[in-house]
């Protein structure tokens, strides 16, 4: 038995190349990365991840569109027209568009979180067109999107650029979702009444700050920086 100089895969001996990279037996010079005579394992195992994302977005479309044409049916058939079905197959489609781009452009944020901030509201812009006259997309899907959507986008940012990724990150974060809760009961009072009342997401706001203080004081007291991955043990 004789092992390959690329990968270490045991091979037989009438194999003249390795069934796992493809390197030639009795090669002794090992190929660059994706050369046309044989692959380092990362490359294989890079393939297998990119084949399986394939297979997963294909088996969700198949899913998807097999959901619309289910829910389009049954509406026809029992209401003679189209009524509940126009919300869900937007929905539905709108999943699988979102699974897309987090399958097809996975860890590229900046084409992840602007496709799926468009997605969504162009989501609730339809569901605005199927319930007229009430018009609730300007005033309140709009502005609240966008605000969740800036949250998390501060949120990623500080992740990929913190040196220590631990509960400052958490705090941070509570600090955000009570600052996004004010945001989105600013304009739920502006498109109902007309003015600004904060109530809830002052209580909100009030109730997550300790918890806030809490996380900030374990990371860099207590935890000096430990990471959250090796606090969890994952």
């Amino acid at each position: 038995m004789s092992y390959c100089t690329n990968c270490g895969v045991e091979l037989d001996d009438d194999l003249k190349s390795c069934p796992l990279c493809g390197f030639k037996v009795g090669n002794t010079t090992l190929p660059e990365s994706g050369g046309q005579s044989g692959y380092y394992p990362s490359d294989i195992i890079q393939l297998h991840k990119e084949e399986t994302g394939k297979h997963i977005w294909e088996l969700s479309g198949i899913i998807s569109f097999s959901g619309i044409i289910v829910c389009t049916i049954v509406d026809l058939v029992i209401h003679k027209g189209l009524s509940w079905s126009l919300y869900a197959d937007t929905s539905i489609f709108a999943v699988w568009i979102c699974i897309s781009l987090i399958l097809l452009a996975f860890k590229k944020y900046f084409i992840i979180v602007p496709g799926l901030l468009i997605t969504v509201l162009a989501m609730l812009l339809l569901f605005n067109l199927f319930s007229p006259p009430v018009n609730w997309f300007i005033g309140i899907a709009l502005p609240v999107t966008i605000a969740l959507f800036i949250s998390v986008s501060i949120i990623i940012v500080l992740w990929k650029v913190a040196h220590f990724r631990g509960f400052n990150i958490l705090a941070i974060a509570f600090l955000i979702l009570s600052g996004f809760c004010i945001v989105t009961e600013v304009f739920i009072d502006k498109y109902i009444s007309g003015k600004v009342d904060i109530r809830w997401s002052a209580i909100v706001a009030v109730s997550i700050f300790p918890i806030a203080l809490v996380l900030l004081f374990v990371h860099y007291r207590m935890q000096k920086g430990k990471r959250l991955d090796s606090y969890f043990h994952v």
